[in-house]
């Protein structure tokens, strides 16, 4: 069985994260989508917006077709 896969080099939030605690975020994207853990990304809304700041992705599941993020923000540009 064929399972596709995408590998990120940023995450893209569309602004559907949701704040866990401090600077600690849940995300649910939809597919498998591969990041690397403990690695310092560029944080979008959307793919054609302006970096807001730099993540690390900190946990990863993969279940039914989605991806569930946690990642931890270490430096936030704007607070728009």
């Amino acid at each position: 069985m064929q399972m596709p896969i995408t590998v990120h080099s940023n995450v893209v939030t569309g602004g559907k994260e949701k704040r866990i605690e401090g600077n600690k975020f849940q995300i649910t994207l939809s597919g498998y989508q591969l990041f690397i853990l403990d690695h310092p990304f560029t944080l979008q809304k959307n793919e054609n917006s302006s970096p807001t700041g730099k993540a690390v992705v900190k946990e990863l599941t993969w279940k039914e077709n989605t991806t569930q993020l946690i990642y931890e923000l270490i430096d936030l540009h704007s607070v728009n």
